[in-house]
């Protein structure tokens, strides 16, 4: 039979009373893998259909050769000329694609030296600091990024992502919209955008968007989990349990919302926005979820989950 038990409102919130060590371990997947909720608390940096690793590919798509020595070349020619903006570009991609982030990172930090203005070296910078848990500095390059006249949704959606990462829920959204407008029905922004509702407190509105995103065609087990997430947080146990058995045994999913049963009807009205975002930040990084007094999310890292792909 169908659980029907009401839960109050999700919009009136309130401090979700935990009095003992609770274990929330609903696993996502990389942060990396397919469309969907980063894994957060699931928030993740949107790329184009290639990937990061794509883009490296095409940056050593030359006569270097494969992927190795085009770094080298590339390496060589940045350490010729710190200065050049191609060079920064390539060699940046390149580290990207062999799984070498930071120094990466560390080419595009020097390289806005000398072009801190220009557009596209600031979403390569801003969405890889992103990635990385650099929010602050994210932020303010993904800014510059962001050009009215030539807009990317890669570049919104990431400025979408450095907000949600600083629990400014309201105003990701509109961040994400935007990028929709671009991408329409983009599975990973859809994802985004339900994620901030969520911890906006709009689990319904989330949940039609999550199912907007499976619709595409692109689900991804972490899509589905962070839909059995929001349907738990409205009290729909059996329809969470039947969505997370797709990607989980049965008794573990059963297990599982279990859980978040148990979190919810601890609290006599609803968990509040910070307490959702510990929540799916634990189930997103399959770790413990530990409080011994009223504020949840303090002791989450609930600052570095949003996870960036």
């Amino acid at each position: 039979m169908k659980d029907c038990t009401n839960l109050a409102p999700f919009s009136k919130m309130a401090p979700l009373r935990i009095v003992s060590t609770l274990s929330i371990c609903f696993l996502l997947g990389a942060c990396a893998g397919g469309p969907g909720l980063p894994g957060t608390d699931g928030f993740q940096l949107a790329t184009n259909s290639t990937g990061t690793a794509g883009e490296g590919q095409k940056a050593s798509a030359n006569p270097e050769g494969d992927l190795a020595t085009a770094t080298a070349y590339w390496g060589q020619q940045f350490a010729s000329q710190p200065t050049s903006l191609k060079s920064a570009l390539a060699y940046a991609k390149n580290l990207k694609a062999m799984g070498e982030k930071r120094k990466a990172l560390a080419v595009l930090q020097q390289a806005s030296i000398f072009h801190g203005n220009n557009k596209e070296l600031a979403g390569e910078y801003g969405r890889l600091a992103l990635s990385l848990g650099q929010v602050a500095v994210a932020k303010k390059v993904l800014a510059i990024a962001d050009d009215p006249t030539k807009p990317d949704w890669r570049i919104i959606s990431a400025r979408g992502v450095a907000l949600a990462k600083q629990s400014k829920f309201s105003e990701a959204i509109p961040m994400f919209e935007r990028a929709l407008t671009l991408a329409n029905n983009h599975p990973s922004v859809l994802s985004n955008l339900a994620l901030a509702h969520a911890m906006n407190g709009q689990p319904a509105q989330a949940e039609t968007l999550l199912r907007q995103a499976i619709a595409t065609g692109a689900e991804s087990p972490k899509v589905r989990q962070n839909l059995a997430l929001v349907l738990g947080l409205q009290g729909k146990y059996d329809d969470a349990v039947q969505v997370a058995a797709r990607d989980l045994p049965a008794g573990q999913a059963q297990q599982r919302v279990a859980q978040i049963r148990q979190m919810v009807q601890l609290d006599p009205v609803a968990p509040s926005p910070q307490n959702v975002q510990a929540l799916a930040s634990a189930w997103a990084n399959n770790t413990v979820l530990r409080s011994t007094n009223t504020n949840v999310a303090a002791t989450s890292r609930s600052s570095q989950a949003y996870a960036s792909r």
